[in-house]
């Protein structure tokens, strides 16, 4: 595929994503340039860009825009934090909760994303395509291209790590997992903000990169408590906690 056009769908977004999204639809940035054309119909579309948690209200009106469109491609693509896992408002009141194993109760949380909209639609025997993340609160003009430069496969890596290694340069590895940090990052910027919250986790993977093995990484995380104030050391912890989880349960790539 090489060009795609797109309908918005707003399924309960603050707005920040679509002020994005719509500036990368402007000429100044161009994206009819990729072949990115905006539609005024879910029945012209070969994608969905959705903002916002999918909520409760706008949970059966979103599923008939995408019932909608064409049988294939159906891309979905996910654009803000909100649409891809439910951001700040994850479990909150007003997000659609989607029944698991066929019970309902306030133990299964409301989650939030998209997704939960997509996989009601392939139990029902819709055909979905693809679905791209874009993460973000919000994401930059300059992201949402990129994420849809991959989908339409425009966007290739301009030097291999074969090559790399080959013209005698060392390809190095972060300290924590690209996965995970992201993970991490998310996790800080439900409890702090944004630039407190990076700034937590470089310190953090700095930490790791120095520590051999979990206890010399629990004592650096303690000395740097100790020098902090109260509230970014009880984010250390927070994400000191979650990286441990993670790697015992083994999502540490080999």
């Amino acid at each position: 595929m090489r060009s795609v056009w797109v309908f918005h769908l707003d399924t309960g977004a603050c707005n920040g994503c679509e002020i994005e999204l719509f500036d990368a639809l402007t000429p100044y940035y161009d994206a009819e340039r990729f072949g990115v054309k905006l539609v005024g119909s879910p029945r012209h579309a070969h994608a969905v860009l959705a903002t916002g948690p999918l909520t409760r209200q706008s949970y059966h009106a979103a599923k008939e825009v995408i019932k909608a469109m064409p049988p294939k491609p159906r891309i979905i693509i996910a654009i803000g934090t909100c649409a891809c896992s439910g951001g700040i408002f994850y479990n909150g009141y007003p997000i659609h909760r989607r029944p698991e194993d066929g019970r309902k109760g306030s133990e299964y949380p409301r989650r939030g994303g998209i997704d939960e909209l997509v996989r009601d639609l392939r139990d029902e025997g819709e055909p979905v395509g693809p679905v791209m993340y874009i993460p973000g609160c919000p994401p930059r003009p300059e992201e949402i291209l990129y994420g849809i430069a991959l989908l339409l496969g425009l966007v290739e890596k301009r030097v291999r790590p074969e090559e790399h290694e080959a013209a005698g340069l060392e390809v190095g590895r972060p300290p924590i997992d690209e996965r995970l940090r992201l993970t991490l990052r998310e996790r800080l910027r439900h409890v702090i903000g944004h630039f407190d919250a990076d700034r937590v986790l470089e310190d953090f993977m700095g930490l790791v990169s120095r520590a051999k093995d979990e206890e010399e990484l629990h004592r650096l995380v303690e000395d740097y408590r100790s020098r902090k104030d109260e509230r970014l050391g009880a984010c250390m912890e927070l994400i000191e906690t979650e990286y441990l989880r993670w790697k015992r349960g083994g999502g540490e790539r080999s």
